[in-house]
């Protein structure tokens, strides 16, 4: 797999950083936006082959988010990282995202997963 870039945006730094940690242990680059700012920000500089993004960001649905980030570079798939176990494949896909991730998850699972959008981009 060539060098991919995977943009993680979490305000909860714990999570964020543990993300980051298992990605970039796999060889694969980081960058962390703990807000939809910052987030937006780093889309519109980087190109990033895949973006995490935590459910509930306080300020801003994820739908909103997803957006503007869709309006900057379309082609990212986006995955939706939450720890609600009632949210399903058909509120992902409505909201425009690509896949969903439950938290808490198992670190060999999310990896496999992550290699999964990866090998697609």
């Amino acid at each position: 797999m060539t060098e991919k870039k995977v943009l993680v945006i979490d305000d909860e730094d714990f999570i964020r950083d543990l993300v980051k940690d298992f990605l970039e242990l796999d060889g694969i680059q980081c960058e962390g936006a703990d807000n939809p700012d910052i987030a937006i920000e780093l889309v519109s500089k980087m190109d990033f082959n895949l973006i995490l993004l935590d459910r509930n960001l306080g300020k801003i649905k994820a739908e909103d988010l997803i957006a503007k980030i869709k309006e900057i570079r379309r082609h990212i798939p986006i995955l939706i990282l939450t720890g609600d176990q009632h949210c399903d494949n058909n509120y992902i896909k409505g909201i425009g995202a690509d896949g969903l991730i439950y938290k808490p998850f198992q670190v060999s699972e999310f990896m496999e997963c992550i290699r999964h959008y990866l090998e697609m981009k």
